[in-house]
């Protein structure tokens, strides 16, 4: 049997897992998808996709060093 303890701390691990993947996958699924959409629109092949699409990744690791370093700095934003 798993210790109440221990569980707490499974659960606390699998929400920051959890929490990376979505951090990580949102802004380059919404930037694939707003790339796809303005070149349909205007009319052209792939440029704005793989801008768009280098603008998510970029994103998205900003937002996982922020996530990474939320607890390591002395602020308490």
């Amino acid at each position: 049997m798993i210790k109440k303890k221990s569980y707490g701390q499974i659960l606390k691990n699998l929400a920051l897992v959890s929490q990376i993947g979505i951090t990580m996958l949102v802004p380059i699924v919404g930037g694939i998808f707003l790339g796809n959409y303005i070149d349909n629109l205007i009319g052209v092949k792939a440029i704005f996709l793989a801008v768009f699409t280098v603008l998510g990744i970029v994103i998205s690791f900003m937002n996982l060093y922020k996530l990474a370093t939320k607890g390591t700095r002395g602020d308490k934003k």
